[in-house]
């Protein structure tokens, strides 16, 4: 397992904006919006935007800023792409990177 990539190949793998875990947060819920407004610039420019300015690829960038967050719903790790791309599973920690820190 190597270290993720914060990149846009991984962005558009990544299913973090649809956890459970998230759908009630108003945090991501604006930080959604604004990710969405900012795509078009970030797809053309191929910059990304800073991890804590995206709800997601907490896998590669760590812990979630947004404190809103319902760890009582089933997080979605496992049915990622990049969970089976590099071997999450036998990882720490085992899902829920936007509480617990990014993949090691």
């Amino acid at each position: 397992m190597g270290k993720i990539e914060f990149n846009m190949e991984n962005w558009d793998k990544c299913i973090c904006k649809n956890c459970p875990t998230q759908a009630e947060s108003m945090c991501v819920k604006e930080k959604k919006m604004k990710a969405m407004e900012m795509m078009p610039k970030i797809k053309e420019s191929k910059m990304m935007p800073k991890p804590e300015m995206v709800p997601g690829m907490y896998c590669a960038n760590g812990k979630g800023v947004c404190e809103d967050v319902d760890f009582s719903k089933m997080c979605i790790c496992n049915e990622c792409d990049l969970w089976k791309e590099y071997n999450l599973a036998n990882g720490q920690p085992m899902g829920y990177f936007c509480r617990d820190g990014e993949a090691k």
